[in-house]
């Protein structure tokens, strides 16, 4: 069947066609040579989560918006270094600060969210080998532990399931096919919406969720560090890597009453400042949920800035910067110099 316009294709249809679409439009922009001029006097703030080898993406399911691969990292990072005035985080607030902006650059900030664990293992060694600065918003009660942020969990319940990795005990799989019924026909696919419907729930929630379906299915969480300690965070400031605030606990904070956002937003500073690191005054909305209330407690908080996971370009105009846009980068649609520069540009979206 023949449609007159992309929109009006099926969504199956788009999916298949979109990364094409893509990989024509970087090729043609790559071609053009434009990427040499654009994104003067722009700030390109970069939001990474994990770093990965492809040893790792052939052990576990990672989503494919949460990581980059590790030989696609370095590339990135050679080639910012040749073509972009790369700063920190610090320094650009300073910038601002100061109005030395120059319209001439194009200025580039490199950012992780969460404090993965990989973030040491892959991308400390790539950003020193470029002499790269960066920042790594922590959620500060959960680094130096073994617990894991929710989302993984359901991706290892999924996954186990999937795969038939458990021991299904009749009644109780039973009771957990009838509460919930994306069980009965589970596949990896199915991830995204799972945890999009469950991030409008509270953690208690997803915690009494996750355990009533693990006990249920007598799947065990393994007791694995996915997240920096405080020794490699420690090790990391003294070359160039700063740290922020991502929250204490990465709560969605517009879930929350005050009380509780208040107590994320200062539990997290003073963690931050009572160590011995590179700190830098700014805060990471976790899941990127503000709100004007949540954004102001941020500012009494102290904090100087504050970035959201919102698609865009910054300039020398940020002020007061607590909304900061950033450029979300991850593997599949970046894993090339074409797709990369074309999604800094940011000119045309598909």
């Amino acid at each position: 069947m023949a449609y007159s316009s992309y929109k009006e294709m099926p969504v199956c249809q788009k999916f298949i066609l979109k990364p094409f679409i893509r990989h024509i439009l970087a090729s043609g922009y790559y071609a053009t040579g434009h990427f040499k001029t654009a994104l003067r006097g722009k700030v390109a703030i970069l939001m990474y989560h994990r770093v990965l080898s492809e040893k790792e993406i052939s052990q576990e399911y990672v989503h494919p918006g949460m990581y980059v691969m590790d030989k696609v990292f370095d590339m990135q990072m050679r080639l910012l270094k040749e073509r972009f005035h790369v700063i920190s985080l610090k320094e650009l607030l300073c910038i601002w600060e100061k109005k030395t902006f120059d319209e001439t650059k194009r200025y580039c900030v490199i950012t992780f969210d969460d404090g993965w664990l990989d973030n040491y293992a892959y991308a400390y060694p790539i950003l020193i080998k470029y002499d790269i600065p960066a920042t790594i918003f922590l959620p500060t009660a959960l680094i130096g532990t073994n617990r894991w942020f929710w989302h993984d969990k359901v991706t290892f319940l999924l996954q186990q399931y999937a795969s038939g990795s458990y021991n299904r005990p009749s009644k109780s799989s039973t009771e957990l096919l009838f509460k919930y019924p994306w069980l009965n026909n589970v596949r990896m696919e199915q991830l995204d919406s799972v945890i999009t419907d469950w991030k409008i729930l509270v953690e208690d929630e997803i915690e009494r969720r996750l355990e009533e379906i693990a006990d249920g299915l007598k799947i065990e969480f393994p007791p694995e560090r996915k997240l920096l300690n405080w020794q490699e965070i420690e090790e990391m400031s003294r070359h160039n890597i700063s740290f922020g605030s991502h929250s204490s606990t990465h709560k969605i904070l517009t879930l929350y009453n005050p009380e509780v956002v208040q107590k994320e937003i200062e539990d997290s500073m003073n963690s931050l400042q009572n160590k011995q690191i590179n700190y830098v005054s700014a805060f990471c909305y976790p899941n990127g949920n503000y709100n004007k209330e949540i954004t102001n407690m941020v500012k009494a908080a102290g904090y100087k800035a504050a970035v959201t996971t919102t698609s865009g370009l910054e300039d020398g105009s940020s002020d007061p910067p607590f909304s900061l846009s950033r450029v979300g980068i991850h593997n599949d649609i970046s894993s090339t110099i074409p797709l990369f520069l074309y999604r800094l540009s940011k000119k045309v979206k598909v």
